[in-house]
């Protein structure tokens, strides 16, 4: 029997008649809160359930179902989601920072204020997905991201290599220091340059103007 309980409180909030949670059909269940942090949840089908807020620090969800899932607020850091199937889920302000997504399906995600700094994003499909979220020091490399809404979304040093982004909305992304070599960006031209450089703020320093008549510049040369 495995119990999953309450981050906080510890109590049951469901009872799995398993030796495990691999490869279980878990539809639909009400996880608010729940602890899952180090569990092996392999080959899991979550879709449709809620799991706002829950721990998943370190939890392996390998090829998991997690389709239309609620993780709002969800802590998923250092987590293994590679080849997961997260279409249409709901992932608002949660934290996946420095987690595996490798090849996972991100379709038509909301992911509004979620950390996924330094998250390994290579070859997944996040096509059509919300992510004006933190991808700083992601790794995109062969990304999926056409139509994508990246409006105001922080790139810093993610790695976009040979990504697909057209069609994507850049409005006020932050791509300083980003490797972008092979990259189709939102117009679906590719991209030539290896980085993107930041930019230089102006100086504030300016040339001093002389205020003299032009006859003191005129006396003042003989």
């Amino acid at each position: 029997m495995v119990y999953l309980r309450h981050k906080l409180t510890g109590e049951v909030l469901l009872e799995v008649d398993a030796d495990s949670l691999v490869g279980l059909k878990l539809i639909s269940s009400k996880l608010h809160c729940v602890n899952l942090a180090g569990l092996d949840l392999s080959g899991i089908n979550l879709s449709n359930s809620d799991l706002r807020e829950a721990d998943l620090t370190g939890a392996i969800c390998h090829k998991a179902i997690l389709n239309a899932v609620c993780m709002q607020g969800a802590d998923a850091t250092h987590a293994d989601f590679s080849g997961a199937d997260l279409t249409d889920s709901h992932l608002e302000r949660a934290d996946f920072s420095h987690s595996n997504f490798e090849r996972a399906n991100f379709r038509y995600c909301k992911m509004f204020e979620a950390t996924l700094a330094g998250a390994n994003l290579a070859g997944a499909d996040l096509s059509m997905a919300d992510l004006r979220a933190n991808l700083n020091q992601a790794i995109l490399t062969k990304a999926d991201l056409r139509g994508a809404n990246l409006q105001g979304a922080s790139l810093i040093g993610a790695n976009l290599q040979m990504a697909d982004l057209k069609g994507a909305d850049m409005t006020c992304a932050h791509l300083a220091r980003a490797r972008i070599r092979g990259m189709i960006d939102q117009h679906g031209r590719k991209a030539v340059d290896s980085e993107i450089e930041p930019r230089r703020k102006k100086s504030a320093r300016t040339a001093a103007v002389d205020t003299r008549p032009w006859w003191q510049f005129w006396r003042n040369s003989k």
